[in-house]
């Protein structure tokens, strides 16, 4: 385990343990060291509580140590410090207590509400040895049966009025294998629409948590009981406009827009499971692409068809949704920033969900595709090309569950799910190419352009850059002279 090997962890607690009396370990980490032989995550989380803290004693302390000092909530004295390290992050939250029987009571689920005197924790720690935790254990609420037969199960109806973010909580145990008790259930559709009143970045932080899981069953749970439609109300518009009636024959799947949707999510699940079987000589390089980053691809396949209910019409007898990836790039875009998420997470999401309708166009013409095409493609998906390629697979195996007879009729450009994935792998094979000729020195410099065509700096000059690249990528420029020329050439063609 990492966190052993980090001697100011221990010496940090020990002088906690020293400092102030009453102190536990609580929760999370006494339920992990039941559960797996070492920690599982490389974010691990210690709380303590301790009694009659002293918020200045308690920074002093801290700060010594030259960790950082956070105030997580004022009013209620909980605080947290963080121990960095390349490898892995330790957050420790401290908080204060005056009861230890009701700080039991106040804890969201049964397998959360072991404790451990402090001073165990460390010899553990010091040690290595998780039978000084078993030894010792406080188990006042038969938590560790339930962690053992993997139950989930709410210690008062108040769970999730007292902290609505647990309903996702108890989605993302689920994810980790815990069968969640039928109350639970009554009481995520009684108070699911409390989660309106808890912060961006919280609900941001526990999805990405689920969505980065095996988690297609909890999804089908958090839909049946209403929470993906308050998290996204803009979802709750698919379904409803989405919708096949008797009356309106909105989408191909029998259930309508939001069906498709989610078998996508599940057929996503299939793939990341099955890499090695869809892309097996690209393995290492996707792995790597994606690792701890899945998140992102559920979001796509959430959000990548949103706004077909605003585009749609009939166009010469076939229900078309042109342009629809555009829209709903736009819709995915305003969506992330509500939640709070980073610009980086956000641009790859609303790219691959603007680019989904590309690779489908380049198949269907892919006889008369010429290398600049394919330049072209890994050029303007630099930054999430293996994200395109797994989720439009994705998006065309949730099509799999139409017969074949229906699909030929509902798609002009039908083809085999096999023929799409043996062009996909001719992409991968293509842009290993690519990138070995990237490596190539550039034979011009923008400053070098502006001075021999006088021109201006402005995007002209990345322009007729690129413009050169391409050239020297496809072996029509070899040297800084034939670099040049093609310039001129090509700044005629301008119109400037």
């Amino acid at each position: 385990m990492v966190i052993m090997k980090l001697k100011i962890l221990k010496d940090l607690i020990s002088k906690i343990n020293s400092n102030f009396e009453g102190c536990y370990v609580v929760g999370g980490i006494l339920r992990d060291l039941f559960l797996f032989n070492e920690f599982k995550d490389d974010i691990v989380d210690i709380d303590i509580i301790i009694k009659k803290l002293d918020f200045k004693k308690l920074k002093k302390i801290i700060t010594d140590f030259k960790l950082p000092f956070i105030i997580l909530d004022k009013e209620n004295k909980i605080y947290r410090t963080v121990i960095k390290n390349e490898k892995s992050q330790i957050n420790i939250d401290f908080s204060s207590y005056t009861d230890l029987e009701e700080d039991i009571k106040r804890r969201d689920f049964t397998i959360n509400c072991l404790i451990l005197e402090l001073k165990y924790f460390i010899k553990f720690l010091q040690k290595n040895d998780k039978k000084i935790v078993f030894k010792n254990i406080i188990d006042k609420l038969n938590s560790i049966d339930d962690i053992k037969q993997k139950i989930l199960r709410p210690i008062t109806k108040q769970i999730f009025v007292d902290d609505p973010l647990r309903i996702l909580r108890a989605a993302r145990f689920a994810c980790y294998g815990f069968k969640i008790e039928k109350s639970i259930d009554k009481l995520v559709v009684k108070h699911k629409d409390l989660l309106k009143n808890v912060s961006a970045e919280r609900i941001t932080e526990e999805l990405k948590k689920i969505f980065n899981s095996e988690s297609y069953e909890i999804f089908e749970w958090l839909d049946k009981n209403k929470v993906i439609d308050v998290l996204f109300p803009e979802i709750a518009e698919v379904k409803k406009k989405g919708k096949n009636t008797q009356f309106r024959k909105f989408y191909f799947h029998k259930e309508g827009l939001w069906q498709h949707i989610k078998l996508t999510y599940n057929s996503l699940e299939y793939i990341i499971k099955n890499l090695k079987k869809f892309y097996p000589k690209h393995i290492k390089d996707i792995k790597k692409a994606i690792e701890n980053k899945i998140y992102l691809l559920k979001y796509v396949c959430i959000f990548h068809d949103i706004a077909k209910p605003y585009v749609v019409l009939k166009h010469k007898g076939r229900v078309r949704f042109f342009h629809h990836e555009v829209k709903s790039a736009e819709i995915a875009h305003n969506i992330l920033q509500r939640m709070k998420f980073s610009n980086e997470d956000t641009k790859v999401i609303t790219e691959v969900i603007r680019n989904h309708m590309r690779l489908g166009s380049l198949h269907a013409n892919k006889e008369f595709l010429t290398e600049r095409a394919y330049l072209r493609l890994f050029r303007d998906t630099e930054k999430f090309l293996y994200y395109l390629l797994i989720f439009c697979l994705a998006d065309r195996m949730s099509y799999e569950v139409i017969p074949i007879k229906e699909r030929k009729k509902y798609f002009k450009n039908f083809y085999d799910i096999k023929d799409f994935l043996k062009f996909e792998n001719l992409i991968l094979q293509k842009h290993d190419e690519y990138l070995k000729k990237s490596d190539l020195p550039k034979l011009v410099n923008g400053y070098e352009v502006m001075e021999i065509l006088k021109i201006k700096e402005g995007p002209l000059v990345g322009k007729i850059l690129n413009f050169i690249r391409e050239l020297q990528l496809l072996g029509k420029v070899n040297t800084k002279k034939e670099a040049i020329e093609a310039a001129k050439e090509y700044i005629k063609t301008l119109n400037i």
